[in-house]
């Protein structure tokens, strides 16, 4: 396993812990998402993603209970 690839599932591996109830992946075009229900957030970068995260589960988004 390359650096590279140890990086993406380490990164994948902490954001599935942290954030239970989301799908959570990297797409052949370097965008990281997240899919919950209907819900869909797609960035470039992994820290922009956990910090939307954070946003979506901390303003007590639908689903959330």
């Amino acid at each position: 396993m390359d650096s590279t690839t140890a990086q993406v599932t380490h990164r994948l591996g902490e954001l599935s812990a942290e954030f239970s109830g989301w799908r959570i992946g990297r797409g052949g075009s370097g965008h990281w998402w997240a899919v919950r229900g209907n819900e869909l957030v797609r960035t470039r970068n992994v820290d922009e993603l956990r910090a939307r995260l954070h946003e979506l589960t901390s303003s007590g988004a639908p689903g959330q209970g």
